[in-house]
């Protein structure tokens, strides 16, 4: 588990793009499976100034795209979205020791379980404002 004095704050969630094409003017009363593929980045920033602090970003790219479930080789819709999450580590945060956590997988888990969520939701919500009934996505890793 990580030290409390060592552990990111999440400080920003940005959407960075989302692009939509529906090709099908009404989606009521159609059988339509979804696919969704994530695409996740991390990275370690170090300071440029002495008094600067190390930060964590996590970088999530969404593809997606729907198609009827009779008809799964023929696109429907065509989705893609990017998203940015930033966190900073304490001041008195040691460069060598966030380095090495930064490493470790259960650290980077704890970066993108908390990010994750908040794509995810968008990304839904999205849809769902497109007339999508999309309920079942999942909102975790």
């Amino acid at each position: 588990m990580d030290a409390p004095a060592l552990r990111p704050r999440l400080v920003s969630f940005r959407v960075l793009s989302f692009s939509a094409e529906n090709k099908l003017p009404n989606v009521t009363g159609n059988e339509i499976g979804f696919e969704m593929t994530p695409v996740i980045d991390l990275g370690l920033a170090l300071p440029g100034t002495p008094d600067g602090q190390m930060q964590g970003m996590v970088n999530i790219k969404i593809t997606g795209r729907a198609a009827k479930k009779d008809a799964p080789d023929e696109s429907l819709a065509d989705f893609s979205a990017s998203y940015e999450a930033r966190f900073v580590y304490p001041k008195e945060a040691d460069e060598a020791d966030v380095s090495a956590r930064f490493e470790r997988e259960t650290h980077q888990y704890m970066l993108v379980a908390q990010a994750f969520p908040l794509a995810s939701s968008h990304f839904r919500r999205e849809l769902m404002a497109m007339g999508f009934n999309v309920g079942n996505l999942p909102l975790g890793l």
